[in-house]
């Protein structure tokens, strides 16, 4: 990275609570299943709510570990909790960057020459990582609510 200004961009805390919420709501569904007594617990049906659990501890802890990054020389997308079982950052240069495509308003997905997609989301303070991704990629092609914003 340069030594310019690097903007770190993380996900709405709206986006954290809901995931929190997913948690706590599987949390809930498991301990109340098992309030029955362990003579009405079947297998099947416990095993689905202690999955249900684990997978949305799972998805509160990577929402809490995404950072977006948006420097001079590119945009880096990086999951801490991802980064510990071996998934690299993903770095994506300005140069590389050949599409850029929003949807709805809310989503902006950066394509490279190469097929690398890097999708910038539900983040706090996304009006201004889209303006500083569509300010420093102008050689790009706008698409989806970019274009019609275009004409």
């Amino acid at each position: 990275m340069s030594a310019g200004r690097i903007l770190k961009f993380n996900r709405t805390p709206v986006a954290q609570l809901i995931s929190c919420a997913a948690t706590f709501g599987s949390a809930a569904l498991l301990f109340q299943y098992m309030s029955h007594g362990w003579s009405e617990v079947e297998i099947l049906p416990f095993t689905g709510l202690i999955l249900l659990f684990l997978g949305t501890l799972a998805a509160a802890a990577v929402q809490y570990g995404d950072h977006i990054y948006v420097s001079d020389d590119g945009v880096l997308y990086e999951n801490r909790l991802l980064s510990l079982f071996g998934r690299q950052s993903r770095w994506l240069r300005w140069e590389d960057v050949v599409e850029v495509r929003e949807i709805k308003r809310k989503i902006l997905i950066l394509m490279s020459a190469d097929g690398r997609r890097l999708p910038v989301d539900a983040i706090l303070g996304y009006p201004i990582a889209r303006y500083e991704i569509l300010r420093r990629a102008p050689h790009a092609i706008f698409s989806g609510t970019l274009a019609r914003d275009e004409a």
